[in-house]
């Protein structure tokens, strides 16, 4: 009989709308049900869960986060409004945020496209140093300024009556959940709803955690929008905010594939490098990395870690994500 794991266990995937392999990965990591659901990334269509229980083969339980959020917002308008104003000063400093990153960003760029990534030559080297300070401190600095906003909106959120009630009714949900299923969507959405309800607040520390895609970027400590060739706009990858934290020391790009021009060794070291010291984890269809009990990460189906060096590896990383293995 197959033991039950007593402590914890993450995975992050990637979409799993072409290769499914979350009833795989649930197995891998010893994470058994009751299997608890966030879909409020996928808005109205919360509720379709019949491709999902089926692959699982198991019944989930969903929070029903979505239709929640909607019946308070039609039961207190103060609180509606005081989410309505959070949206606009959030669309605020995102702007601001953007001002500064795009020239942070170019600086960057044009000096990492002056020499070789891996071994910068001496004219440039010092160089590189100072400017990804410089982001670094950018994207700290906007996020301090997300999370302050949130800390303050959410909190006041958490007095009104009807959130109180969706509060206990979805800690009476968590609190005999054996494995917490987040999925994919809209990543906004998905953190809003989560942080409103107190969906981190209310997990028991056995409780596994199992995020795909959108579901992956909200665990982390840190959520990054990117898109190297985006439909318009610039390719400027941003930091939308923090994460919950419950997976720490990674960050997730689900579709990177798609996203991110991997084979751009100069794109891939700017990424690394200004997320560091945090694992940097290109998840796309099939892929997957989960926690090590030991410690560190472990990359599954193909998944690669970006390296500051500009270069990709598919093999086990340690705690500080550097290969044990061969990098390619």
């Amino acid at each position: 009989m197959r033991r039950k794991s007593r402590n914890r266990r993450i995975a992050l995937l990637g979409p799993q709308h072409q290769t499914p392999t979350l009833r795989t990965v649930l197995d891998e990591i010893e994470a058994e049900g009751p299997f608890a659901l966030v879909s409020a990334g996928w808005q109205e269509r919360e509720s379709e869960t019949g491709a999902l229980e089926e692959h699982l083969g198991a019944p989930v339980t969903n929070l029903d986060l979505w239709p929640a959020t909607e019946d308070a917002f039609e039961a207190d308008h103060v609180l509606r409004q005081r989410m309505f104003d959070r949206f606009d000063r959030m669309r605020d400093l995102a702007r601001v945020y953007g001002i500064r990153l795009a020239a942070e960003l170019d600086a960057l760029r044009a000096l990492l496209g002056r020499t070789d990534p891996a071994a910068p030559d001496e004219i440039v080297g010092p160089a590189l140093g100072p400017a990804f300070e410089a982001l670094e401190a950018l994207d700290a600095h906007h996020a301090s300024r997300v999370a302050e906003v949130n800390d303050e909106v959410f909190a006041a959120a958490a007095t009104h009556d009807v959130v109180k009630r969706e509060r206990d009714r979805v800690a009476r949900l968590l609190d005999g959940a054996g494995t917490l299923l987040v999925a994919g969507g809209h990543v906004g959405i998905m953190y809003n709803r989560m942080r409103m309800f107190g969906v981190h607040e209310s997990l028991r520390p056995t409780t596994h955690l199992v995020g795909w895609s959108a579901g992956a970027m909200v665990l982390t400590q840190r959520i990054l929008l990117f898109h190297d060739s985006p439909p318009q706009g610039p390719g400027d990858a941003e930091i939308h905010g923090p994460g919950f934290g419950l997976a720490r020391g990674i960050v997730a790009l689900p579709h990177a594939g798609t996203r991110l021009a991997l084979d751009d060794r100069a794109r891939v070291a700017l990424l690394a490098r200004r997320l560091a010291p945090d694992l940097v984890v290109a998840l796309d269809d099939g892929q997957s990395v989960t926690s090590r009990a030991g410690g560190g990460w472990e990359l599954g189906g193909g998944a690669r870690a970006l390296l500051v060096d500009g270069s990709l590896v598919d093999a086990e990383v340690d705690e500080a994500g550097a290969p044990l293995e061969g990098a390619r």
